[in-house]
């Protein structure tokens, strides 16, 4: 069957959708880039057979069956692990109960979800990815797994644009943990393929310059300055992942790359003034209706968030670490002041005079990122902790009884509005990926009351 689906798939393809194993094609194979059978670290789920089986050593072990989805409850927003085991749970499994595995998608959200390898699918994952560990629950990191086995490992079908480099961070940690080179070789292919030809065009925003990409069962029209990062999102998309490579790798040529570009878009984008990133070339005039620059609360949520996940890969010896500390604490101190009464930020950041709509896929990156911090040590004031205790407040707030996260703005470039009912993938992973942190917040918190 699979070979009358997709003919071009060769008998190794087909193992590695099937089962996430890898058997080496050849003995060169073997040599040259594969780990022997016998030295192939032990996938999810997976356990050690008794006695030599044909033909490999190791098979899958059954995670036990769960229904997606479970019946509606309530939710408390207190930061203790139960609570927020129950919040973080309903949501990932009411998001899980959306997905078709006939046709690797999930069900349109008020608007398609892009492509399975693309950016919002990757927020998604890298949310429930990071919810596994934290919450010890190995049933979505095979979830993960699953999903990364079906996609081929392979990045969005665009060489040089951020949202489809962003997929890379799920496969770099699977690799990790479990091994086995085809996982990345696409990424890394993609990221040579870079570094061999990168771009060097301005990074201005027109969107009267574009350029066609007839790719992957879609036609992409796309600005030319998006071969670049030059607008704020790809903060989140691509330096964790280059700097992640670099690490995993040993090969610092992605750290380099990665370097020169994120501080050619934060000289760009970022107002040292207000300390905040503008989301791109066409906001550098553009006013609200009090004659303010617009800074859109998602983006910003991207930039920290992004930041966040970035020096975590980033090693203790290179030298700039410093300066994205910085960065990241003279954000997070500005973004504790535009925090609304009810713990949400509003989607037009400077927008605080009265209180806005929430806003959860902005608001779930922000909790994130700043939990983030408090939890390495760059963050240490109370005021932190308090501003993280809020902004959960509001996030458990926006989600369903049945676990559908609400008051997400859609697919977007500015600040805009969202009601209980728009929801979307990124908004999920936003959710979990703060879930993750917060959890380890009340864990560290627990610790220190029991000294």
């Amino acid at each position: 069957m699979l070979n009358i689906l997709r003919p071009s798939l060769s008998l190794r393809h087909v193992l590695q959708v099937a089962a996430p194993l890898t058997l080496c094609a050849s003995l060169a194979a073997c040599a040259k880039d594969e780990q022997p059978i016998a030295q192939q670290k032990t996938p999810v789920g997976v356990a050690q057979a008794s006695a030599p089986q044909s033909p490999a050593v190791f098979w899958p072990q059954p995670v036990q069956w769960q229904q997606p989805g479970t019946e509606q409850q309530a939710f408390s927003d207190s930061l203790n692990p139960g609570a927020i085991v129950s919040v973080a749970n309903q949501v990932a499994d009411w998001q899980l109960s959306q997905y078709d595995l006939r046709s690797n998608m999930m069900r349109a959200e008020g608007r398609p979800s892009g492509i399975p390898q693309g950016w919002m699918y990757a927020t998604w994952q890298i949310g429930l990815l990071d919810w596994a560990e934290a919450s010890q629950q190995p049933a979505y990191e095979q979830a993960v797994f699953n999903a990364s086995a079906v996609n081929l490992w392979q990045l969005g079908p665009r060489i040089h644009h951020a949202d489809d480099h962003a997929m890379g961070a799920v496969y770099l940690k699977l690799y990790e943990k479990y091994g086995d080179a085809h996982k990345i070789k696409h990424l890394t292919d993609t990221f040579d393929q870079v570094l061999e030809n990168p771009a060097d065009n301005s990074l201005v925003f027109d969107d009267d310059d574009k350029y066609l990409q007839p790719l992957a069962h879609r036609d992409f029209d796309d600005p030319a300055c998006t071969l670049r990062w030059c607008w704020a999102d790809a903060i989140f998309m691509a330096p964790p992942v280059w700097a992640e490579l670099a690490r995993v790798s040993g090969n610092e040529k992605y750290l380099e790359f990665m370097d020169q570009e994120f501080w050619v878009t934060t000289d760009y984008l970022y107002n040292t003034d207000e300390k905040l990133y503008l989301r791109d070339s066409r906001y550098f005039e553009r006013k609200d209706d009090q004659g303010r620059l617009i800074y859109w609360g998602r983006g910003n949520g991207w930039v920290l968030a992004g930041i966040a996940r970035t020096l975590h890969a980033l090693p203790d010896h290179f030298a700039a670490k410093e300066r994205y500390q910085s960065l990241f604490v003279e954000m997070s101190e500005r973004l504790v002041d535009l925090q609304q009464k009810d713990g949400s930020w509003p989607s037009s950041l400077l927008e605080i005079e009265q209180q806005s709509p929430p806003e959860s896929s902005g608001t779930g990156l922000l909790v994130y990122a700043l939990a983030w911090g408090v939890n390495n040590g760059l963050l240490t004031e109370q005021k932190y902790r308090d501003t993280v205790a809020r902004g959960w407040t509001s996030l458990v707030d926006s989600v369903h009884p049945d676990g559908k996260l609400g008051w997400v703005q859609q697919v977007a470039f500015a600040p805009g509005s969202a009601t209980a009912d728009d929801t979307q993938l990124y908004g999920t992973g936003a959710l979990l990926l703060a879930a993750s942190e917060v959890i380890r917040m009340t864990g560290e918190q627990s610790a220190e009351a029991a000294q």
